[in-house]
């Protein structure tokens, strides 16, 4: 949400007359980050279902540049690393050494397996022994089809993160989990990052401006239609 909120505040505002035509508020480098939090933040609300004894942290930056985890979870089943992907109307096939997007190989697999790497160090560091899973969670896709499932990251929808997570066997004892959960939960485990206390809301406002541009597009398409068939009444048969 941070980098959607960063490349849109950067840009000119829309003129009164492109707003009347529903010109599109976000530059076309905004437009992956906008998609992917959408996704992000469906993960999220999923989480919040999660009972009690789990826990979900999102967003937490790790490595350097703007590379985070979208979703950390803790559980009795262990740590997961939850990495979103939003491809709405896509179709995925998953191997057990790629993830193909409309047939175009994606990095997802080594990604996934990198931030789990990374959260795994963490826990070494802190001298706790937890198991850590890496997930790729796909948002919106017409189709997920698994052909070799990949040995170290499970590949699912959406829809089925909370009943996957919780069905998995209990590995971590209630001191472990209260460690880990700790860990996670503390800020100076993570890199320092300057955040305005308020990204949420102006990414909301970014949202609602994007939706309303939307519905004058869809507004003028429906006049033009409209327009054409009243052009041709004359000409049909009676």
């Amino acid at each position: 949400m941070e980098q959607v909120v960063r490349l849109q505040e950067a840009t000119p505002p829309r003129s009164p007359l492109a707003r009347a035509f529903g010109v599109d508020p976000l530059p076309a480098d905004a437009q992956p980050w906008f998609t992917g939090a959408l996704g992000e933040r469906q993960v999220g609300a999923a989480l919040g279902r999660l009972p009690i004894g789990w826990s979900a942290f999102h967003a937490l930056p790790v490595g350097s540049g703007d590379a985070d985890v979208d979703h950390l979870v803790v559980g009795p089943g262990g740590v997961f690393v939850v990495n979103t992907k939003h491809h709405r109307g896509a179709r995925l096939a998953v191997y057990d050494r790629a993830v193909l997007v409309n047939g175009v190989k994606k990095p997802y697999l080594r990604n996934a397996d990198l931030e789990a790497s990374r959260v795994r160090g963490l826990l070494v560091r802190a001298g706790i022994e937890a198991p850590v899973h890496a997930a790729i969670v796909v948002v919106g896709a017409k189709e997920v089809r698994i052909h070799r499932k990949p040995v170290r990251t499970a590949v699912l929808r959406s829809e089925s993160l909370v009943r996957w997570l919780t069905r998995r066997p209990a590995v971590l004892d209630d001191e472990t989990l209260a460690q880990a959960t700790r860990l996670f939960d503390d800020p100076a485990s993570w890199r320092a990052v300057a955040s305005p206390h308020d990204t949420a809301e102006r990414f909301s406002a970014i949202e609602r401006e994007v939706r309303s541009a939307q519905l004058v597009r869809a507004g003028w398409g429906l006049a033009a239609g409209l327009a054409l068939l009243a052009a041709a009444l004359p000409f049909l048969p009676h």
